[in-house]
């Protein structure tokens, strides 16, 4: 990836796409240093009981009900589509001709074909970067979880994680097929990341569960998946949980010298507990925990250093598409009781049962 001439001198000029989750990313934008936010568009901004021109006015960005019309008026380097997937691809189309960054809301897209489909598009445009919101893998805690598996904790061997949504939390796009295609593929997804962060490339699943309440699609799921070096991980998912508990977090790691353990509240982990098998008391660590509202805070701010700094941000497209294979293996394993393997040649991978 390379940088315009003069781009990186400058602050990051930036647009949103999609202000249901997006707003959240817009107030962040605007208040980010080395940012511009210039404009923020939405389709139907009623729908989200949202005055749009105020909206915009209030961040001192201008105001669109087209985002296509968007990115062709304004002089952006980068956009957020904080769009469902159904909606993506032509938004795609017309930031990559501009050669805008892509900050890209999970999930990536609805099941393998699409996957593999957005991933073609998105390699037509090798001028303009695309960056996944999976950001809890951007939390401080879990960046110093993974900086410690590579030092004193050593190689992960067996992990334990547990994101459960309360129940009716979701918007009615999460479940349909043509857009979110179920909770496991809209919200599981950050788990499936932060996991493959953590544990290297899946190659396998195995779960169990069902659609307890939802009648249709896996609300509800307990899943072991295995790992290209050896590791293990079960984890459980869904939206069967309670509001008043606020989407506690749980992520344990068993290493070949120690442990560790990640909790947390409202999808984030700010608490770190851990040991190697020398210790005779644990190391503490703590961070302030943002509002959920500035989940993906450290997220954009990667987004925009590596842009301004010419390098390609990550999660991209590859995990997008690992996150979307393992959801629909999963979907499949449940359909067959069987596991599902993953075959990843080239970070293709295909899917096998």
């Amino acid at each position: 990836m390379s940088v315009p001439d003069g781009r990186a001198r400058r602050p990051l000029r930036l647009a949103v796409v999609g202000l249901g989750f997006g707003q959240c990313h817009a107030r962040e934008i605007a208040r980010m240093d080395g940012a511009v936010l210039v404009a923020v568009a939405d389709l139907a901004p009623e729908s989200q009981g949202l005055d749009l021109d105020g909206f915009a006015a209030e961040l001192g960005a201008t105001a669109y009900r087209d985002g296509r019309r968007m990115i062709s008026e304004e002089d952006l380097d980068a956009v957020v589509l904080a769009v469902p997937p159904g909606g993506r691809e032509k938004l795609i189309r017309q930031a990559g001709a501009a050669g805008l960054a892509l900050f890209l809301e999970k999930p990536f897209a609805t099941d393998d074909a699409y996957a593999d489909a957005l991933a073609r598009v998105c390699a037509e445009y090798p001028n303009s970067p695309v960056m996944l919101d999976f950001c809890l893998r951007h939390l401080p805690a879990v960046a110093r979880l993974r900086q410690l598996l590579d030092g004193p904790l050593g190689r992960p061997l067996l992990a334990n994680a547990d994101l459960v949504l309360p129940r009716d939390d979701s918007p009615a796009w999460v479940w349909a097929p043509a857009n979110g295609n179920g909770i496991v593929n809209e919200n599981t997804c950050h788990t499936f990341d932060t996991l493959g962060f953590l544990l290297g490339d899946p190659v396998s699943v195995h779960a169990e569960g069902g659609a307890y309440r939802s009648g249709s699609l896996e609300d509800g799921i307990a899943v072991t998946i295995r790992y290209e070096g050896g590791a293990t991980a079960v984890l459980t998912g869904g939206n069967l949980g309670v509001q008043a508990l606020r989407t506690p977090v749980h992520l344990s790691v068993c290493t070949e010298r120690g442990q560790a353990l990640l909790t947390g509240r409202d999808h984030m982990a700010n608490d770190l507990t851990w040991a190697t098998e020398d210790q005779d008391e644990p190391a503490h660590e703590r961070w302030e925990l943002p509002s959920r509202a500035r989940i993906s805070a450290a997220a954009l701010r990667h987004f925009v250093d590596s842009v301004q700094a010419g390098i390609r941000p990550t999660p991209g497209v590859p995990e997008g598409t690992d996150a979307v294979r393992l959801a629909m293996a999963v979907r499949r394993s449940l359909a067959s009781g069987r596991p599902v393997q993953l075959f990843r040649p080239g970070r293709r991978a295909g899917i096998t049962t």
